[in-house]
């Protein structure tokens, strides 16, 4: 799992030399996050003040404190993106999924699963966040759950169990069928290879 960084590509787009000069600090903070650099790479996303590229160097910012390690302040990065009202979709989309990325690495998976959940409720053609919901949904169900300090959050609770639950219920559809399948199969092999008189 991996989180995503934005890369820009205005193409012929008519920009203000400010706004020009807005991408180059993102563009530059992008060579330095490729560098390694990342403090670097942190310092040029915080130059970026223009209203439409902020959350784009927000949510790469916080990709570049995930790098450094520094979680705490990548989820605080990543919930300016992914709250704003006034940020594109498909980057709070990417700010839900990086925040799920980090709950996952810090083995919190209830909040891992709500984080994907968010992001595909953006996106829902996100597959990266589908596959890693997943992986989060058969980890809790092999720990049996969440412990008491990873429960979701109270207002969403119902809506996550209930998603939760028919998960687990086409899963265990499926595994009945298989089961089916395989007795079946069984049945049929002994029945050929009966007593020879």
């Amino acid at each position: 799992m991996k989180p995503i960084i934005i890369i820009l590509s205005f193409g012929m787009l008519p920009l203000i030399s400010l706004a020009q000069k807005q991408e180059t600090h993102i563009k530059e903070g992008n060579e330095f996050f490729k560098k390694g650099m990342l403090l670097e790479a942190i310092a040029e996303y915080d130059k970026v003040t223009d209203e439409r590229l902020r959350y784009t160097a927000l949510l790469n910012k916080g990709t570049a404190l995930y790098k450094l390690r520094k979680y705490d302040e990548a989820l605080k990065v990543y919930q300016q993106v992914s709250t704003a009202p006034d940020a594109a979709p498909e980057l709070r989309s990417g700010a839900y999924y990086n925040t799920g990325v980090v709950y996952s690495n810090q083995e919190k998976i209830e909040e891992s699963i709500e984080a994907y959940k968010n992001a595909l409720r953006l996106n829902a053609q996100d597959h990266n966040a589908r596959e890693n919901l997943q992986k989060a949904l058969s980890q809790r169900n092999k720990s049996g759950g969440g412990s008491n300090n990873d429960r979701p959050q109270p207002s969403s609770s119902k809506l996550n169990k209930n998603q939760a639950q028919q998960q687990l219920e086409r899963l265990e559809q499926k595994e009945k069928n298989t089961q089916s399948k395989l007795s079946s199969q069984k049945r049929q092999n002994m029945g050929s290879a009966g007593k020879d008189w």
